[in-house]
């Protein structure tokens, strides 16, 4: 009796464990979403403890028939378990990355507003006509820009992107932009040799990036200490690359010199031996006795020469 209770109980743990671990179950969805464009066991089981590469998305998605997809599973979880089953909801199998599940928001990135952005963000001043993006994917996942590389109106912008596909890229796309400013023209035509003032040339609102020009002193040239070295015509930009200085005294003309020595101070005339203007260290010729001294220049015209303390 006591041995056929033994056989009994071993008869029922038997068949129990066949029901539980001998015939397991896996059901197969229609539509599999995918979280990265890797397709592997665990997109249809996630509880599984172990992963296996089944395939990759291409072009967003996969379609399997119910015996394509049964036979790569089978020999795939063979390894991991003896007797198992599976079970197909529908006759196909869609294998989708996440990007085309509409419960999903995955947001693209609109580059056109981002690099926009990041140009002001550069120089809020800059004005943007064009920004090129043939070089671009068409739908971008994530980007960052890591250089901005300006040339006068061109912007050179490296950036990282990734594309729907997760792939990531390091791409240069060009803007085209404008900086426009008020700077001064000539009011109307002009002659080499004219001197100039202020009346002479107007503001206007000019692409200053578009221009290479060399800025001008503008007290000066409302002093009319410039002469023109070139015809110009109106509205040309004024450019100080042809301005010549108007000297404030020039070679052969009289200055009083003032020595200072130990505050005593001494005047001579003498005759300058080039063109200079004020502030410019000058030498000129004593017209008495013919010796040469070097100070600087001021208004005057004066030449200010000081021979510092004691001399023994």
């Amino acid at each position: 009796m006591t041995r056929l209770i033994k056989l009994l109980f071993f008869s029922l743990i038997l068949l129990v464990s066949t029901i539980a671990f001998s015939n397991m179950v896996f059901t197969i969805p229609a539509v599999i979403f995918s979280e990265d464009w890797i397709f592997s066991l665990k997109d249809i089981f996630p509880e599984m403890k172990s992963d296996r590469t089944i395939s990759y998305i291409v072009n967003e998605k996969i379609i399997y028939s119910e015996k394509e997809l049964s036979k790569i599973l089978y020999g795939l979880m063979s390894s991991y378990y003896s007797d198992f089953d599976l079970v197909f909801e529908e006759s196909t199998v869609t294998v989708v990355y996440k990007n085309d599940n509409k419960d999903i928001d995955v947001q693209y990135i609109d580059l056109e507003i981002f690099l926009q952005q990041k140009i002001k963000e550069y120089d809020n001043s800059l004005t943007v006509n064009s920004i090129d993006l043939k070089v671009l994917p068409e739908k971008v996942l994530s980007a960052e820009v890591i250089r901005i590389f300006q040339s006068y109106d061109k912007l050179y912008i490296s950036l990282n992107v990734k594309d729907d596909k997760n792939d990531q890229k390091t791409l240069t796309v060009i803007a085209n932009v404008s900086k426009y400013e008020e700077v001064l023209v000539y009011s109307k035509d002009l002659t080499r040799g004219t001197m100039l003032n202020e009346e002479l040339t107007e503001p206007a609102t000019k692409n200053v990036l578009t221009i290479n020009n060399k800025p001008i002193d503008v007290e000066l040239l409302k002093s009319g200490s410039y002469e023109l070295t070139k015809d110009v015509k109106k509205g040309e930009i004024v450019d100080a690359t042809y301005f010549r200085r108007i000297p404030d005294v020039k070679a052969g003309d009289i200055v009083t010199v003032l020595v200072e020595f130990e505050g005593i101070t001494v005047s001579t005339l003498a005759r300058a031996m080039t063109n200079a203007n004020f502030g410019d260290t000058l030498s000129v010729r004593n017209v008495e006795n013919g010796n040469i001294i070097t100070g600087k220049l001021k208004e005057g015209p004066i030449l200010q020469v000081s021979l510092g303390g004691s001399q023994k």
